[in-house]
C-alpha cells in the first residue's frame, strides 16, 4: 500500500496514515477515510471504518516517528549571506549556514552544520555546538551553548539578570558575572529570556524541552529532560531536578528547590520545595489531591451561598 502523506483522525482520506490515542476521539476513529492507524491493542477494540490498524505500544511517539519520515527537516544551504558581520577572531563550522544580517562577535565559535537565521546577534566568545540552530532575531550572549540544540525566534539569552539594591541615591544593579549554559538536544520557544547568572552560572540541563514565552531568571538550574509549558516563571538561584514537567503559567519562588520528577499543576505559584516525584497545584502550590479538595470543598461552599 502506498501512503502520501499523514493527517489529523477527523480528516484524514484513503492513502494517509492517522493516529488514535486518546478514547474520547473514538467517534472520529469509528468514521476515519485513513487507510492506516496508528494505535495500541486497547484502543483497536474500538470499532472502525475497515482501515489498517498498525499496532504500536505507544502510538503517538510511533506517529512522530513516522511524521519525521514524511517531512524530515530542510538540508541545510552551507554558506554566508552577504551581509552577515562576522569578526575577523570567529570560527564558523564547516557546513554551516549564517542568514542575512546576523552577527558574529569577537572570538565567538561555532561548530559544523550550524543553522544562524537572520539578524541573529551572538555576542563575544559565545561558543556553539555542532548542529544548532538559532532561529531569526535570537540575541546571545556569555553563554555556552551545546550540540543539537534549537532555539526559536526572538529569544534572549545571557542578559542580565533582576538584581538589584536600595543605594543612597536610589537603586543599584548587582553585578551579573555569570553566563549561560545550555546542554545537548535542549529545546527553547519563541520569545523566551534565559539570564546569566549573578556568580555562578544558569544551567539548561541536556535534553530538557521549554515552550514559548518563558523567563529563567539569574542562577537558575534546570536537571536533563525536564519539560516546561509557556508563560512559566523561574525566580532566580531555583533548582529543578530531572525529568521535571511544570504546566503553562506556572511561577516559582527564587531559591527553591524543586525534586527530579516533580509535576507542577498549570498556573500554581510555588513558595515551597517539592520533593522527588511529588506532584503539586494550586496557588499556593499543595499536593495535588489536597489542591482537588480544597476545589471541592470552595464549589460547595459557593452553592451554598447561591441557594
Amino acid at each position: 500500500m502506498m501512503i502520501r502523506g499523514i493527517a489529523e483522525l477527523s480528516s484524514a482520506e484513503s492513502g494517509e496514515i492517522t493516529v488514535f490515542c486518546d478514547a474520547k476521539h473514538a467517534n472520529d476513529f469509528a468514521k476515519s477515510q485513513a487507510s492506516v492507524v496508528v494505535i495500541n491493542t486497547a484502543l483497536g477494540e474500538h470499532a472502525h471504518n475497515g482501515s489498517y490498524l498498525l499496532l504500536v505500544k505507544e502510538p503517538r511517539l510511533a506517529f512522530a516517528q513516522i511524521g519525521h519520515m514524511f517531512y524530515p527537516a530542510d538540508a541545510l544551504d552551507a554558506g554566508i549571506h552577504r551581509s552577515a558581520n562576522i569578526h575577523p577572531t570567529a570560527s564558523v563550522g564547516s557546513g554551516s549556514q549564517i542568514g542575512s544580517g546576523a552577527v558574529i562577535g569577537r572570538e565567538a565559535s561555532l561548530g559544523v552544520r550550524c543553522h544562524i537565521g537572520s539578524n541573529v546577534v551572538i555576542g563575544e566568545g559565545v561558543v556553539i555546538g555542532d548542529d544548532t540552530v538559532i532561529a531569526a532575531n535570537a540575541t546571545i550572549s556569555h553563554a555556552m551553548i551545546g550540540s543539537r540544540v534549537h532555539i526559536s525566534s526572538n529569544v534572549s539569552i545571557g542578559g542580565e539578570g533582576f538584581g538589584f539594591v536600595p543605594g543612597p541615591k536610589g537603586l543599584i544593579r548587582i553585578p551579573q558575572l555569570g553566563r549561560v549554559i545550555i546542554g545537548d538536544g535542549v529545546e527553547i520557544g519563541n520569545n523566551c529570556a534565559i539570564d546569566r547568572g549573578a556568580m555562578g552560572d544558569t544551567v539548561i540541563g541536556a535534553g530538557t524541552v521549554i515552550d514559548n514565552l518563558v523567563h529563567i531568571a539569574h542562577n537558575v538550574r534546570i536537571g536533563r529532560h525536564c519539560i516546561i509549558a509557556g508563560q512559566v516563571g523561574i525566580a532566580g538561584s531555583t533548582m529543578l531536578g530531572d525529568g521535571v514537567m511544570m504546566g503553562g503559567q506556572v511561577g516559582i519562588n527564587d531559591h527553591l528547590n524543586v525534586g527530579s520528577n516533580a509535576r507542577i499543576a498549570a498556573k500554581s505559584g510555588l513558595i515551597h520545595d517539592v520533593a522527588d516525584g511529588e506532584v503539586v497545584g494550586g496557588y499556593p502550590a499543595v499536593p495535588i489531591r489536597q489542591w482537588h479538595r480544597q476545589t471541592i470543598a470552595q464549589a460547595k461552599k459557593n452553592k451554598t451561598k447561591l441557594d
